[in-house]
């Protein structure tokens, strides 16, 4: 289960998960550099720096090599998510009804665009180009867990701020979530 950005990368943690990577030789070290990697990006949400230098000592390739993989590819992240998660689809469907307005609607209400996550660490949204195979929903996003379709970009707005006010109360937060918490007053 990934954790948040308040909670950080234990690198105890990483070097338990590196134990199970057991190379026989120099080839084999360096196909298991993504699995590895997929590991703790799985298991943190992200890899930070530090856990990327335990993976190259561990597999005996340079933090170079590493973080190049880690950029390269679209699936990794070299910062901690927020404490919501949102994929929001772009794909053929979703674009056609109306995914470039949610697009544009968080920029503005939110300040984040794809990868991006907000400045008080809420939620980190992420876009699909392809297709989150929910179109008869379209426009679509999944956040955490569920999917939440046919929307617009006020009850997108209204989903994000439930899902905040949930976690809260789920936490024990005696703060009451403001109705557009990040919108811009006008």
């Amino acid at each position: 289960m990934a954790q948040t950005a308040e909670a950080g990368i234990d690198l105890a943690v990483v070097r338990e998960l590196m134990s199970h990577f057991k190379p026989q030789d120099h080839q084999e070290a360096q196909e298991l550099i993504l699995s590895a990697l997929q590991e703790i990006n799985e298991h943190f949400g992200y890899v930070s720096l530090e856990a990327a230098e335990i993976v190259a000592d561990h597999l005996d390739t340079t933090v170079n090599r590493i973080y190049g993989l880690l950029t390269f590819y679209a699936d990794f992240r070299t910062e901690p998510r927020g404490r919501h998660f949102m994929l929001l689809c772009h794909g053929m469907s979703c674009y056609v009804l109306g995914s470039q307005q949610l697009v544009q609607d968080l920029k503005d209400r939110y300040g984040v665009g794809d990868g991006d996550t907000t400045a008080d660490g809420e939620l980190t949204v992420q876009v699909v180009n392809g297709c989150l195979g929910v179109c008869d929903r379209a426009p679509i996003v999944k956040l955490d867990d569920s999917f939440h379709g046919d929307l617009t970009p006020d009850s997108l707005n209204d989903v994000i701020q439930r899902a905040i006010a949930a976690r809260r109360a789920a936490e024990g937060s005696h703060v009451n979530p403001i109705r557009d918490l990040h919108s811009n007053p006008a």
